[in-house]
């Protein structure tokens, strides 16, 4: 919170401005609400004013602050959804909201309280609480059915999507949408007082006599679809606005607000919103490249080079001979009409970003490059090679990052003279769809180098989460003792289908083999050859490559493709097997002790990093927060005892529990 007052306030004529003073984004937070508070107060008090514009400078309000949920601190006077908007109703005077740049969540009701609402032409509005695991709490349920109709209203709640300024105008949500939000909402202030009008979007009816019908219909299928209870609770909550006085609409609507906000979903919701925005930031401002060079026109290359497109950076893709390159550019370009075709983008936008791409052979084309990424084959020795060339012919100032999954980026900026300039920056395929990005810190990388890789992540849209030098840095490290259970777990008899619907009936989003098909059982193989590993719990997983059964690509591994029906030729122990949720628990549990290694060894800054990766970036179900977030809701007690009864079950040592997990229990 900055330091003085939370709301400016300011003085046009008989109306008096007022402007939400939290930056960035003017979340809600309760200094906000009480200074509003006891500024509206005072505005109705002074005969001398004759209306109220409420703004917020470059944006109006992303809506609550969610970190006051767990602290008490969102329902602490003056509330939003009760004592701030019932003040606005009450006013003697009208009020217009200025909507500049977002009206999110809390925001738009704080609009929607008011009188009227001007909004400039890059404004948008929206009510996104059900992406992030609730619903809206302060009337957003009861005033936008009343501004838009029920059917708009059930949509953009349901979707959590925001509109624009214009579509906000065209539906009757916002009254005028002008250049100046402030001078307009200032005129049209004035025009209501003049006419002594006070319109409220309470006293309105649910115009659509079937409002009632659609909702049950729109309820019936969001059930069918198992959509997340903030999707329910808050149609539930629309649907009242339809067949109930406003006031009862408000009380059923906290009602639900107060249940949903206290269930398991919407607290790991909240969690993970805040963990996310926690991740890496850069600590210094740094320039943003001019242009990049993605070397390695393969999966992973092409995903990068579409990132940066999107991101509107002129990008050079660089492989080792002309085809390569040339098929891999081809297929960016057909993945670019491909969004076309399905409605994703514009062809103004897919002839925006095909224009910033080039294709090249040979690294001497990096040469111009502010930002190099290299994306070859896992192998050091490749990667070693391609940074000692990069050496020689990136500019002096260019940074260098490897896409290594699990390599030693000390190791590759070894293999230049500047290993200052090099950082890891792991993206996870499909590159331009996933959105984490793990920036890995090397001993010698530079505070310029990191903060540049954080910063190219977050232009790129994605979160970026910083991870020392260590085998596997974050997520595959953690990730791999979860396989390696799944893979222990055909010991006790289970089977790899068992498992994976297991892990799948759990709310992963694969199960652990059908993952390893996926990828390529070579891959890991490759990777635990590369270490040196000699674990003989993967002792299945390496038969299985040893036989060429890679999985899809092969046509067999786990299971046989295309059907993707069990591989009745795999030789299992017979055994009495395990019941699901013991399972989950082995798989899950093994993910919170590695974390706690992780910890351990420096190699992740906090907990919140560790859960973001793996939701992000493993499939982890975002409904339960995170592995270590899951841990502490089941209760670290509890979770130790689960995994010393683990020790004793299996004798696997890994199942002593981590120091650092003593340290909670």
């Amino acid at each position: 919170m900055p330091t003085g007052s939370p709301v400016s306030t300011d003085r046009i004529g008989d109306v008096v401005v007022l402007i939400l003073q939290n930056p960035p984004v003017n979340t809600l937070a309760q200094p906000v609400r009480e200074a509003l508070y006891r500024e509206l107060e005072a505005a109705d008090l002074d005969g001398s004013v004759a209306a109220v514009v409420i703004a917020g400078g470059k944006q109006f309000s992303a809506g609550a602050d969610l970190a006051e949920f767990d602290s008490g601190q969102a329902l602490a006077h003056p509330t939003l959804h009760g004592e701030l908007a019932g003040l606005l109703d009450s006013l003697r005077v009208p009020s217009v909201a200025a909507i500049t740049g977002v009206a999110l969540g809390g925001g738009l009701e704080l609009a929607l309280a008011c009188s009227a609402r001007v909004a400039s032409p890059t404004a948008t509005v929206g009510l996104p609480e059900t992406t992030l695991g609730f619903m809206p709490g302060a009337g957003g349920t009861q005033r936008l059915p009343r501004a838009v109709g029920i059917e708009r209203a059930v949509n953009l709640i349901a979707s959590g999507r925001s509109i624009d300024a214009t579509t906000a105008a065209e539906w009757g949500l916002v009254d005028e949408v002008a250049d100046d939000p402030i001078a307009a909402a200032v005129r049209h202030a004035e025009r209501l007082a003049t006419a002594g009008e006070r319109p409220r979007l309470r006293d309105l009816p649910v115009s659509d006599s079937a409002a009632a019908a659609f909702v049950d219909i729109a309820l019936r299928d969001a059930r069918r679809a198992r959509r997340a209870p903030g999707v329910l609770f808050a149609l539930e909550a629309v649907g009242a606005s339809a067949t109930l006085p406003f006031d009862e609409g408000m009380a059923l609507e906290f009602t639900l607000f107060e249940r949903l906000a206290r269930t398991p979903e919407a607290k790991a919701a909240r969690y993970r919103f805040l963990s996310d925005r926690a991740g890496g930031k850069p600590s210094t401002t740094v320039a943003m490249p001019a242009s990049v060079a993605v070397v390695g026109a393969g999966t992973m290359g092409r995903g990068i080079a579409q990132a940066f497109l999107a991101a509107g950076i002129p990008t050079t893709l660089i492989d080792t001979d002309r085809g390569r390159v040339d098929a891999g550019a081809g297929a960016i370009r057909s993945s670019l009409d491909d969004s076309v075709a399905r409605g994703r983008l514009a062809p103004d936008q897919r002839d925006a970003r095909s224009a910033l791409l080039s294709a090249a052979v040979g690294l001497d084309s990096a040469a111009g490059a502010d930002l190099v990424i290299e994306a070859v084959f896992e192998n050091l020795a490749v990667k070693l090679e391609v940074f000692r060339e990069l050496d020689r012919v990136a500019g002096p100032d260019a940074v260098l990052a490897s896409n290594t999954s699990s390599l030693d980026v000390d190791v590759i900026a070894g293999a230049t003279s500047r290993p200052g300039s090099v950082v890891g920056m792991h993206f996870f395929s499909p590159a331009h769809i996933m959105k984490l990005v793990e920036v890995v810190d090397g001993a010698a990388t530079t505070t310029r180098s990191l903060d540049t890789a954080i910063a190219v992540a977050r232009k790129l849209g994605k979160t970026p989460v910083v991870s020392r030098v260590g085998p596997g840095f974050i997520g595959n490290r953690i990730f791999d003792q979860y396989l390696r259970q799944a893979v222990l777990l055909l010991q006790s008899g289970c089977t790899p289908l068992q498992v994976d619907e297991a892990m799948q009936a759990w709310g992963m989003a694969m199960g652990p083999f059908a993952v390893l098909d996926l990828v390529g059982n070579d891959v890991a193989w490759a990777a635990r050859k590369e270490r040196g590993e000699t674990d003989a719990a993967w002792a299945p997983a390496d038969a299985l490559c040893e036989l060429g059964w890679f999985g899809r690509k092969t046509g067999k591994g786990w299971y046989d493709y295309p059907a993707g029906s069990p591989n009745t030729d795999l030789a299992l122990p017979d055994g009495p097997g395990l019941a699901a949720d013991d399972i989950a628990l082995r798989c899950i549990l093994a993910m919170v002790n590695e974390a706690a290694a992780v910890l351990a060894d420096g190699i992740a800054a906090s907990t919140r990093d560790i859960d973001t990766v793996i939701t992000k970036g493993y499939g982890f179900p975002g409904a339960r927060g995170g592995p270590w977030f899951f841990a502490e809701q089941l209760g670290w007690g509890r979770v130790t005892a689960i995994m010393r009864r683990f020790a004793e079950e299996t004798g696997d040592a890994f199942w002593q529990p981590s120091t650092a997990l003593g340290a909670q229990s």
